[in-house]
């Protein structure tokens, strides 16, 4: 039973608070202000081996490559995944549930009156079905694809946004508005917990593919990452891995199978990727829509139905862009489902 999270409704969204555990250490990388943490020098680790994890020989000093660039005209809400059936999955403008394949042909899979039409976070489980935060109605439900039937998985958090899926379709999950948390729900055992507070709007989270650190985007106060202790099953405190550029935000974030971290400035649309053995940041390209508005989510194909597991899926809300960078994403839940 959950009972850690209040049900509320949404607050005004707060005003972010400095962080006072940031230094004045910076270097610049291309836009980017990575930032070193006074308490982060046990965590960050140069290495070729993070928290027991073998990075693959092949990642290390990898350029980035663009290898191509494809355009399609879907619009989501805001988050989008891939299933098993192939299928690109969202939640349209009309809070209708929507599988569309590569050729862009879109098939209801749960009509809108289903729905509460503000979605967030969208995670395709190894079970198969879909789970959505619904921010408006501060619950994550379920949805299976196969009939649309829609299950209250959870009820209570407050306002979840983000949305990332673990090891046995462990969620994680972000509350935007006033609490500032991250917590976790077993959907199998029913159990789960709050494991980070704090921060002003957390917009996003993706996991390592060791699964050991939690990365977190805050919106305008940048990118945190939390560290998974196994002696004692808890998670660090936010450590700040990278200052916004000037007027900038961040939301989308998605990790490769080398343990890099891509993500999107919130309004220009610039990706950049994190290398956390280097403590870099680097330009990947800069996308451009001047039919969008604001880059919300990214995601790697299923290597199912042509969408590519070393190509990157970001949307302006307007336009599916797809960046085919040559490295594979890490792994997912999606991969335990049989075809």
């Amino acid at each position: 039973m959950w009972l850690v999270l209040a049900c509320r409704e949404p607050e005004p969204r707060p005003d972010p608070d400095p962080d006072p555990t940031v230094t004045s250490e910076h270097t610049a990388h291309t836009g980017l202000v990575v930032t070193r943490d006074s308490a982060d020098s046990a965590t960050t680790d140069h290495s070729a081996v993070i928290e027991g994890w073998v990075r693959p020989a092949f990642c290390t000093d990898m350029p980035v490559n663009v290898i191509s660039q494809t355009q399609y005209t879907i619009e989501t809400t805001e988050d989008f995944d891939f299933d098993a059936q192939g299928r690109l999955v969202y939640v349209d403008w009309g809070g209708n549930y929507i599988g569309a394949t590569i050729d862009e042909e879109l098939t209801l899979l749960s009509p809108a009156d289903a729905w509460n039409t503000d979605a967030r976070g969208v995670q395709v489980l190894s079970s198969g079905l879909t789970a959505i935060n619904l921010i408006g109605a501060n619950k994550i439900v379920t949805v299976d694809p196969t009939n649309g039937a829609r299950v209250d998985a959870l009820v209570g958090p407050n306002s979840p946004n983000a949305l990332e899926v673990g090891d046995g379709d462990v969620l994680f999950f972000s509350e935007a508005f006033s609490t500032g948390r991250i917590g976790t729900f077993d959907l199998t055992t029913g159990l789960g917990s709050v494991i980070a507070t704090g921060f002003a709007y957390p917009n996003g989270l993706a996991l390592s593919p060791d699964q050991k650190t939690l990365y977190v985007s805050d919106d305008a106060n940048g990118i945190y990452r939390l560290v998974h202790d196994d002696a004692t099953a808890t998670w660090s405190q936010p450590q700040r891995v990278f200052d916004p550029a000037p007027g900038e935000a961040y939301d989308a974030m998605e990790t490769d199978e080398c343990g890099n971290l891509y993500t999107a400035q919130f309004y220009s649309g610039k990706i950049y990727r994190y290398d956390p053995y280097t403590d870099s940041a680097e330009l990947v390209v800069d996308l451009e829509d001047p039919t969008g508005f604001l880059w919300n989510a990214m995601r790697w194909g299923s290597n199912r139905g042509g969408w590519r597991r070393d190509t990157l899926y970001v949307t302006s809300r307007a336009h599916i862009f797809a960046i085919e960078l040559g490295v594979n994403g890490r792994n997912q839940p999606v991969d335990l489902t049989p075809q």
